[in-house]
């Protein structure tokens, strides 16, 4: 079995829905893995995808394998693949999670106002008006 998938809402696979009954562990490792998350820089503009709120929802199932519900800034984005290797080291390599599946998501599209005000302060840093 792969340690790693990625799905797209453009009909490849079946999509993932986040479950309703997730345990008290699972939501603990959710956290480890939004945390781990902060690790995947955005190539362009330097600064974390939690930060950016490109990360719309993460869960654990079946104990150990993760799913990440993840945006782009703009769906060209051309940097797709280093966000998802990225990732893979972030939450499989570092052993917090035996299998990752990020699910890129469209909807809601992302905005400037999902941004973190943690994001914000380092972009201002950057020389960015935000």
């Amino acid at each position: 079995m792969d340690s790693y998938d990625t799905l797209s809402d453009k009909g490849e696979r079946e999509e993932k829905i986040r479950p309703d009954d997730q345990s008290m562990e699972q939501l603990a490792k959710a956290g480890e893995v939004e945390e781990l998350m902060r690790d995947v820089i955005d190539p362009e503009l330097g600064i974390n995808v939690v930060d950016l709120g490109l990360v719309y929802d993460i869960w654990i199932e079946n104990d150990n394998e993760c799913v990440v519900n993840m945006t782009l800034t703009s769906p060209a984005c051309p940097l797709t693949d280093m966000l998802e290797e990225q990732s893979k080291a972030a939450v499989v390599e570092s052993g917090c999670c035996s299998k990752l599946t990020l699910q890129w998501v469209w909807n809601p599209p992302w905005g400037p106002h999902m941004i973190t005000e943690d994001g914000r302060e380092q972009l201002r840093a950057l020389g960015f008006s935000v």
